[in-house]
């Protein structure tokens, strides 16, 4: 069963335990990668995984708590601003207060996570694609002209061009839509 974002918060906020076990199971891996492969271990990952639902929770108890990213992104952003806290913490031997690292940079990594995410998905998918398509798709965001792309690709003229590259860009978005990704990287 997938939890909603609103019911993963509901469930944090009443500490149920199977909404808890969810998130374990749905976002620790992609932390203890995280966290491995950033000078960390596993152990390192599971107590940040637990603080970081402890800091969620106790916000919660401050003020209501509207995400504008889905949880995946929200979870993600506190374990790696907690992380890079503990290592700074670790390097300089000073203390850092979490909750203020929180409330300064929390807004500007979340969207990095989801960014992140999305590109990473866009280029699974582009790798996908025919070479015709990647090359037309390539020199479209290199601004090349469609006069230029036609003459490249030894199309007929820039119409042909135009078309083609419409439907490279429709095989590319339909490839991402029907990934099961999609929808965890693209949600709200």
């Amino acid at each position: 069963m997938d939890y909603t974002t609103e019911a993963i918060l509901e469930g944090i906020s009443m500490s149920n335990n199977d909404v808890l076990n969810y998130i374990y199971s749905k976002f620790f891996p992609s932390i203890r990668n995280f966290i491995e492969n950033n000078n960390g271990n596993e152990e390192d990952a599971r107590d940040l995984f637990q603080e970081a639902i402890i800091v969620i929770y106790r916000k919660m108890k401050k003020e209501p708590l509207v995400l504008t990213c889905n949880f995946r992104t929200y979870i993600y952003s506190i374990c790696k601003l907690l992380w890079l806290k503990q290592l700074e913490k670790r390097k300089n031997s000073k203390e850092i207060s979490s909750e203020a690292i929180l409330e300064n940079r929390l807004d500007e990594a979340a969207p990095t996570y989801e960014q992140t995410e999305r590109f990473r998905l866009y280029q699974k998918h582009f790798r996908l694609l025919g070479p015709d398509c990647k090359q037309v798709l390539r020199l479209t965001l290199e601004k090349v002209s469609l006069r230029e792309i036609s003459e490249i690709m030894g199309y007929k003229g820039e119409k042909y061009a135009k078309k083609k590259r419409y439907q490279c860009k429709q095989a590319l978005m339909q490839s991402i839509k029907s990934d099961h990704e999609f929808k965890e990287v693209y949600d709200e």
